[in-house]
């Protein structure tokens, strides 16, 4: 029966309250395996890209209390930034992660699969669906306890609310649709709080980018498995809790063999944060930076003008030029690593040799629900390209 047998797998691999909530950060655990994590990502990815206008800036903050305000596109998130962070000798954070990532069957996943301890990375679990407030709450008091001991944050801020029978519910986790979401002020309440008690407190804003996501392929699933969960009758619900926790389980064991091309590490300019400042407005701040200096990589681009109707190698030639020109003007994080036409080349090879698109004199998109993934990674810095602002929380 499904349900019994949920009951059981959840009981089963279940980690005590303790174990999930305290503070297991482990810098010789990390020195041991960040070596082993860069060789595993070498696996999808040629290089982890962290440009040293990017690193300087968190080196210039010297004991400053930090949290590091990040988009997530991909469960690589954690380890890259992470990783990263401790081979530059830079303040390496506790990670605000979903909770079921650290315990349960994914949780089970992720270990056996990838062989990282996310615990002893210093992972900080929230509830991916939860009420609000009671969780935002004392996720905000963990925050706050570490920013005012000095320990560096790393926490993903975009959510999406909806409104059930029992009030509010808010969902975090990877944006799906590739789109920028927006970001829960009450994150930045703790940041504020500890500046009010003399911590000098800084948030750097931080975008990760991918040429091409491991889990491109997995979205439109996990969509419809987030779709089966919610259901009001209980066997689709049940069902759908298993279709996600499978889908994700296949990732992990797969993860290190769906990546391609290179993952870019890219930060904004610190912020400040002042005693006296409203939450909604620093995070609605840190929101615009965060989107501005998410970079835009050849496939995101290329995959825009084919979502956008380029459909001959000519019209997407003629489309990304003039795309590049816009991005250019505005001052978008958009650093082609070669002449446009081998950029277009290479993005056009790897859209084709992951089966999205064939390129048999046109152009047919073969796979268009991750075209418009891509194509919605960097929407935002077109439609503000004129007004040179990103969209604010209204929350």
């Amino acid at each position: 029966m499904p349900v019994p047998l949920l009951s059981w797998c959840h009981k089963t691999l279940r980690v005590s309250h303790d174990d999930i909530y305290a503070d297991r950060f482990d810098a010789e655990y990390c020195a041991k395996m960040t070596p082993q994590i860069e060789r595993l990502v070498s696996e999808s990815y040629q290089s982890v890209v962290l440009p040293e206008e990017s690193k300087n800036r968190i080196l210039d903050l010297g004991t400053s209390s930090i949290i590091y305000a990040s988009l997530h596109k991909s469960h690589f998130d954690y380890i890259t930034i992470c990783g990263k962070m401790f081979l530059e000798g830079l303040p390496c954070p506790r990670t605000i992660a979903g909770s079921n990532l650290l315990k349960g069957i994914i949780g089970k996943s992720v270990k056996q699969f990838t062989g990282i301890d996310l615990i002893k990375w210093g992972a900080i679990p929230v509830e991916r669906d939860s009420a609000v407030p009671r969780t935002i709450r004392h996720l905000c008091n963990r925050i706050e306890a570490l920013l005012k001991s000095d320990k560096p944050i790393l926490i993903f801020p975009e959510i999406e609310m909806t409104i059930n029978g029992n009030g509010y519910t808010i969902r975090t986790g990877r944006a799906y649709s590739g789109k920028v979401r927006k970001f829960a002020p009450a994150l930045f309440s703790p940041a504020i709080n500890a500046s009010k008690g003399g911590k000098k407190v800084f948030i750097v804003p931080i975008s990760v980018a991918y040429d091409f996501v491991a889990e491109e392929g997995y979205f439109s699933r996990l969509i419809n498995a987030d779709k089966m969960k919610k259901s009001e009758n209980r066997l689709i619900s049940v069902m759908g809790k298993l279709y996600y926790t499978f889908l994700e389980s296949h990732f992990f064991y797969r993860m290190y063999r769906l990546g391609n091309g290179n993952i870019y590490i890219d930060t904004g300019d610190p912020i400040p944060v002042e005693p006296n400042t409203s939450k909604k407005e620093l995070a609605q701040r840190v929101q615009e930076e965060t989107a501005r200096c998410y970079r835009v990589t050849m496939p995101a681009l290329v995959s825009y003008a084919i979502h956008k109707g380029a459909t001959s190698g000519d019209q997407l030639q003629k489309s990304v030029e003039r795309y590049s020109e816009i991005l250019k003007a505005a001052n978008i994080n958009f650093q082609p690593s070669t002449n446009l036409k081998e950029g277009i080349e290479g993005a056009l090879d790897g859209l084709v040799r992951r089966k999205i698109i064939s390129n048999h004199g046109a152009i047919s998109v073969k796979k268009p629900d991750i075209i418009t993934y891509y194509a919605n990674t960097i929407a935002h810095h077109f439609e503000n390209a004129e007004s040179r602002k990103y969209p604010g929380p209204n929350l």
